[in-house]
């Protein structure tokens, strides 16, 4: 069986580990995403911007680092923001990217987005603000586009999170020319699908994790919920997908809380997730297909 850890179309990844309770060096992070087979790796960040004291290192070691490594970079910028748009300390979503404008340009970074995160649990604030900060995110692409950066948005497991039904990711996306869609396949229940398929023309990368099928959301190791990776990545490819492939397991209460992305853990969904995406490369090479 070929495994396509190697090849540049779906380089599989992991978040650094550069939380408080699961701290290394970035440039340890990189050497064992190189040692083991992945082909990318997505940067948190700060709102004031990524910086040597969250890294370990300088942005420029860092960015040295995943040359050598040939390490896709690629980067998620949470923003908590309250009903005027605005995180606490009074940053909108568009300063909280510019700040984060050095990592990304020097590492560089091939993907960006932001996932908006509501301090509020009322529906109608939050509709109210996916359309407000429209010309943000019509900013955020132009910022973006100006550094070579293919910048997207990445939706919410639950109503009332940010554009958690996929009628409002078409809304957003159909109103700003240019702007990617990141999809969480975790976050996806059965039922709603066929709708993110629909989106895969706009994917700029995936988050994969598994999750006992209705319920989403547990950011599981691979293997331990019940997402059929195969089927999954049939249609992927078969639509046209090639990008960045992120594994984001753990974090979450559901999941066991924080700290499930161990090394071990990480190399074992590697190879699950590789193994199932060479596997639905077969099928699709064979003409089958998938049912959605």
């Amino acid at each position: 069986m070929t495994d396509i850890q190697h090849t540049p179309l779906i380089p599989i990844g992991f978040n650094v580990r550069l939380f408080p309770n699961l701290w290394r060096p970035a440039r340890e992070d990189i050497a064992f995403a190189g040692a083991h087979g992945f082909g990318s790796m997505q940067f948190p960040t700060l709102n004031r911007g990524l910086d040597a004291d969250m890294l370990g290192d300088s942005i420029d070691v860092v960015a040295k680092a995943l040359h050598q490594a040939n390490i896709v970079a690629v980067m998620e910028i949470v923003v908590r923001v309250d009903e005027t748009g605005l995180t606490t300390s009074g940053l909108t979503p568009l300063d909280v990217l510019e700040a984060n404008l050095p990592a990304i340009t020097t590492f560089p970074c091939a993907c960006v987005h932001w996932h908006l995160v509501s301090a509020k649990t009322d529906a109608a604030i939050v509709h109210a603000l996916e359309t407000q900060l429209i010309p943000q995110f019509a900013a955020a692409v132009e910022l973006a586009q100006k550094h070579n950066v293919r910048f997207g948005f990445e939706h919410n497991a639950l109503a009332p999170g940010f554009f958690a039904d996929p009628e409002q990711c078409v809304m957003l996306l159909e109103a700003v020319p240019g702007l990617g869609f990141v999809w969480d396949l975790n976050h996806t229940p059965p039922d709603r699908l066929s709708d993110h398929l629909a989106l895969v023309p706009y994917l700029t990368m995936l988050h994969v994790s598994d999750t006992p099928l209705p319920t989403v959301n547990h950011h599981l190791p691979l293997g331990l919920g019940t997402i059929n990776f195969v089927d999954y990545f049939h249609e992927l490819l078969r639509r046209g997908f090639r990008g960045p492939a992120i594994l984001e397991i753990g974090g979450h209460p559901d999941s066991g809380g924080f700290g499930r992305d161990t090394d071990e853990t990480l190399i074992d969904s590697r190879m699950r997730l590789a193994k199932a995406i060479a596997a639905a490369s077969r099928r699709q090479t064979d003409g089958d297909t998938a049912v959605e």
